[in-house]
């Protein structure tokens, strides 16, 4: 029974439960109804007011827009300026630096050409380009003075040059001072004929070409003669005269300078100290030539009449006669037949050793002393090698402590080095030749005595056949 109440109960507290509910949910409707009204009353205002400032607003931004359009414009127009300054003024460092180059690139053929022209002007004209020359060199190296002073002094001895040019093609004279052959400094008168100068001093009758000399910085004058000496004065005060021109630019002058024959003793010096036993085996092998060319030339040599009459002698049994006919005929063949008589009734052995004893004993007096000119000949060029070896280490000490810059302290050893050489070889060729020479006259007398010899021996044979 209990729970049947309890369900009652259950039941009509869930029914009032749920009235309440719906009474609560439809009051909020109807709350959130009035306030949907509320909030779209309010927004339909605030549309109508956002409508009414629209307008203006977007005349205000149309102007805004317009205006920064202008400006971006004026700022696109700013900025192709900047860059077009900008490119014009890279181009202008550009070009500047170019021409810096182009300027430092002049100044330096300039600086080359000076040189050049001062070392191509003749020795005397240095008297007159002297100053304009070392105000050049000395502009471009001031570091105080602008490239348009340096420009304009450097221009000056371009100008120089250009007038020289024009004064040189018909001839130049002009005052100066040169070295006469007695050493004396006088002045005098220039004439410049294209690479030739002549100078004809004021101060005495001298007048020749004008030259450098080797370690000296004034023109010297050279004397070619006084037949030409007044042709040369006539030229300096006339324009006009008869003078000696050197085809070969000076090369000829040059060459009779340095010119020496080779049995010079100044030639000879400058081989040095290898040169004496070089001289001394030369001496030596010419005084021994000379000597065993008369000695052998001097050895009469057996006839065959003279073998002839020897054999008829003893063929007839006249021995004194044939020892006398020997005896009559000089040099060794005539002692050789003098024994070959003596020994004529010997056996033929015994005839051929007499015979072959006085050959053996005439060959070593015949071939004397000339192994020394054998010697010579093969001691020369290596006593000219050895020379050459201590030119070269003379030559390389001197490059150790001169350079390779000053080539006259050079040539004291390298013409040690070559003149020993040359030396050498003039000695041991004609020594050499002289050798075979006499070692052939030598060795032909050896050999008429032995076919004399041989002959005698055969005509015994024939008699002691017969």
């Amino acid at each position: 029974m209990k729970t049947k109440t309890t369900a009652v109960l259950l039941f009509l507290s869930i029914g009032l439960i749920q009235g309440a509910v719906a009474q609560t949910f439809e009051r909020a409707g109807m709350v959130a109804k009035s306030d949907l009204d509320a909030a779209i009353k309010k927004l339909a205002e605030v549309r109508r007011t956002v409508e009414q400032a629209k307008i203006p607003l977007s005349k205000e931004l149309s102007g805004l827009e317009t205006d920064a359009l202008t400006k971006r414009k004026e700022a696109d127009r700013v900025r192709r300026l900047r860059d077009n300054r900008e490119v014009g003024l890279n181009t202008m460092r550009d070009r500047k630096s170019k021409l810096q180059e182009n300027n430092i690139y002049l100044s330096s053929l300039l600086n080359d050409y000076i040189r050049r022209f001062e070392s191509q002007i003749h020795i005397g004209e240095m008297q007159v380009y002297e100053g304009l020359l070392s105000g050049a060199k000395s502009a471009a190296e001031n570091v105080n003075l602008s490239g348009n002073e340096k420009f304009a002094a450097q221009s000056e001895v371009l100008d120089a040059a250009f007038g020289r040019i024009e004064r040189i093609m018909g001839g130049e004279v002009f005052n100066g001072k040169a070295v006469t052959p007695q050493g004396i400094f006088e002045d005098g008168q220039f004439a410049i004929l294209g690479p030739v100068a002549y100078f004809a001093s004021s101060d005495s009758p001298q007048a020749g070409l004008a030259r450098l000399e080797t370690n000296s910085l004034n023109a010297a004058v050279k004397d070619i003669g006084e037949r030409f000496a007044p042709g040369i004065r006539h030229l300096v005060d006339n324009g006009s005269g008869t003078v000696a021109i050197d085809t070969t630019m000076g090369d000829a002058y040059k060459a009779t300078k340095i010119k020496e024959p080779i049995w010079s003793m100044t030639h000879i010096r400058k081989g040095g100290p290898v040169m004496i036993p070089i001289l001394l085996l030369a001496a030596i092998a010419i005084l021994i030539s000379i000597i065993k060319w008369f000695q052998i030339g001097a050895v009469k040599r057996a006839r065959p009449i003279d073998l002839a009459t020897i054999l008829r002698h003893l063929n007839n049994d006249q021995k004194d006669e044939a020892l006398a006919y020997a005896k009559g005929v000089k040099g060794p063949v005539g002692q050789m037949l003098s024994t070959a008589v003596e020994h004529a009734d010997e056996d033929r052995d015994l005839i051929e050793e007499v015979l072959y004893e006085k050959i053996i004993i005439t060959q070593p007096k015949l071939e004397r002393m000339l192994p020394f000119i054998a010697v010579t000949a093969a001691t020369s060029p290596l006593l000219g090698l050895l020379g050459t070896v201590t030119g070269m280490i003379k030559t390389f000490k001197l490059i150790t402590v001169f350079g390779t810059g000053d080539a006259k302290s050079l040539s004291s050893g390298i013409s040690e080095a070559l003149i020993t050489t040359e030396f050498g070889l003039i000695i041991a060729i004609p020594a050499l030749i002289m050798h075979a020479l006499l070692s052939r006259k030598a060795k032909g007398v050896v050999a008429s005595m032995e076919q004399t010899a041989v002959g005698f021996i055969n005509g015994i044979s024939e008699k002691k056949e017969g």
